[in-house]
């Protein structure tokens, strides 16, 4: 094969995965699944809504015990997805075993937490893990709850807990909207006014399936059904992701010298970014969001400007 012939090849596989980004693609997430998988029928039977994420738990669980990525050992992430997959198991008495084994992993690894890389920590992880442990707790896994580096996770997220003002959460839409597992004593008749359009709560899957167990809105359930059906029985950890698999991928393919090959796709990626384009807060990583984040919008302001397209980046908040 020559390598003009190799190259065209290479090039028209990168438009069609350009072309078929649509919401974005991301990997299930453990966590996230096994959040959806806690929640209870919706027609009163003592069984999984969604069995398919529970089954996803029990065919993805690693060698050492643990879930998550293989290839990449992060010990947040690592130790937030295998206490969600045991608390999950547990809740509904199945796979003895791989639960065993996964509280097995947590009580051998979590002193590693003291040593752990800090800039690795996964988002939300100082709410939302102690949350996890009080789960597991209330279901009697044995896990060293007592243990130094547990209780000092668990205060440090009441001092943030101070910190954080509660009127704040309730009225506008902020990040505090993708971790709502982690927190206590919420307003829901006032949260569920920062729904999204499309049901969830801030494109996070934990976060929608647990307003969900605490509202049974209806908006909440939809929303995850779409999610897991696409996913094949599994969620990943946001829902969609269509800004930010554009802009991020026309980024990488222009720093590599080659953005030249994606004329005709950079405008269509481009164009759809600029339809949801908000002129006063900008846009997050997923279509239709009441709440915008620095990264996507300053990523979106750039290639955008850079594009020729009609962006006045002093307009936006």
């Amino acid at each position: 094969m020559t390598k003009t012939i190799k190259t065209g090849k290479l090039v028209e596989k990168i438009k069609d995965m350009l072309n078929s980004l649509k919401d974005g693609i991301s990997s299930v997430s453990p966590y996230d699944t096994a959040w959806v998988a806690l929640i209870r029928d919706t027609n009163g039977s003592d069984k999984p809504q969604f069995p398919s994420c529970l089954q996803w738990i029990v065919d993805n669980q690693l060698c050492d015990g643990s879930w998550g990525e293989e290839s990449i050992f992060c010990i947040y992430d690592r130790l937030l997805n295998t206490l969600a997959c045991v608390v999950a198991l547990t809740t509904w008495n199945t796979a003895p075993e791989m639960r065993n084994k996964g509280a097995l992993f947590i009580k051998e690894n979590i002193c590693k937490i003291e040593t752990g890389n800090v800039e690795n920590m996964t988002c939300g992880f100082e709410i939302v893990f102690p949350a996890l442990l009080e789960k597991a707790q209330h279901l009697d896994i044995d896990i060293p709850y007592d243990a130094p580096v547990l209780k000092n996770i668990c205060a440090r997220r009441e001092m943030k807990f101070k910190r954080i003002p509660k009127d704040l959460l309730h009225t506008i839409p902020t990040t505090l909207l993708f971790s709502l597992e982690g927190f206590r004593d919420l307003d829901w008749k006032r949260l569920l006014r920062l729904q999204m359009p499309d049901g969830s709560f801030l494109t996070s899957i934990a976060s929608t399936a647990f307003a969900f167990m605490e509202t049974n809105d209806q908006n909440c359930l939809k929303y995850l059904q779409r999610v897991v059906h696409k996913y094949n029985g599994g969620a990943p950890h946001s829902y969609p992701v269509d800004m930010q698999a554009r802009l991020w991928a026309i980024d990488r393919l222009q720093r590599l010298g080659i953005s030249y090959y994606f004329e005709e796709e950079f405008k269509d990626m481009l164009d759809h970014v600029q339809r949801y384009w908000n002129q006063e807060i900008g846009i997050f990583s997923g279509r239709n969001s009441n709440y915008c984040d620095i990264d996507d919008s300053c990523m979106a302001i750039r290639l955008l400007r850079l594009h020729g397209y009609d962006v006045n980046p002093g307009k936006t908040k």
